[in-house]
């Protein structure tokens, strides 16, 4: 048996929106310190990590670790009628899971548990860029190309990292020097460039829209993207394989 209780509902429907439209199902772990959560599309273009400590509830009882897998669409319906000032508590036994919203009155949905599928490949990369940079910013830039473009390509020199897009003859593109205020810590152990999918960024940007900082790291071609924000009580990492170039 496990149940939790918090109470920030935009935060949670915001984060179920975004790994919803890049997921159909998750697996969750969760021990007597936090609950990690794992998820990637089906072709595995994408995977998405999500952990979150017991500090960040304000209930967390277990009797024993528990593994379970769920349809993560269903609950980004149920997430929908979440609205400020709700109070969310969730208990896991006997192959469901209650999702229960408490307010003036109590809104209670049972979703059944799934069985588990292939277990998902864990991924290990060397990056030779890494940068640490304001999460308004890359987020900004991000939608910036997206206005003309569905593909982004990375170019990382020492002195500055250029994200930008071409498609029929049209260009965005933005330059960010590593002097750049928005920029925290900047590191390019060698010039590189990669190409990605735009679209997967911005929903995976749905989930970390109340991060200050995004870290993002990536390296020549054949390396995959890496975004990662984290707090004393949480962490979203995602991974994204590159497009040819």
């Amino acid at each position: 048996m496990f149940r939790c209780e918090w109470s920030d509902p935009v935060l949670v429907r915001e984060l179920i929106e975004g790994v919803s439209d890049l997921v159909d199902t998750a697996s969750f772990h969760v021990d007597g310190e936090k609950i990690r959560m794992e998820a990637s599309d089906p072709s595995i273009i994408c995977k998405i990590e999500i952990e979150a400590d017991k500090r960040s509830f304000s209930i967390y009882e277990i009797d024993s670790e528990i593994d379970f897998y769920l349809d993560i669409n269903l609950m980004k319906k149920i997430c929908r009628r979440l609205r400020s000032g709700d109070k969310i508590s969730i208990n896991v036994e006997n192959n469901y899971l209650e999702f229960t919203i408490h307010n003036f009155v109590e809104r209670y949905f049972r979703v059944p548990l799934l069985e588990f599928g292939d277990p998902l490949p864990q991924i290990n990369m060397e990056a030779s860029t890494f940068l640490r940079i304001k999460a308004e910013v890359f987020t900004d830039l991000i939608k910036d190309i997206a206005v003309i473009g569905s593909s982004l390509i990375i170019k990382a020199t020492e002195d500055e990292i250029i994200f930008f897009s071409e498609e029929e003859g049209v260009r965005s593109s933005i330059t960010i020097s590593k002097d750049n205020g928005a920029i925290e810590e900047f590191r390019v152990d060698k010039e590189c460039i990669s190409k990605f999918n735009l679209s997967y960024i911005l929903s995976f940007l749905k989930t970390v829209s109340s991060a200050e900082f995004i870290e993002i790291f990536f390296g020549n071609k054949d390396t995959p993207l890496k975004l990662e924000c984290s707090n004393e009580t949480g962490m979203i990492r995602f991974y994204l394989a590159p497009m040819e170039i």
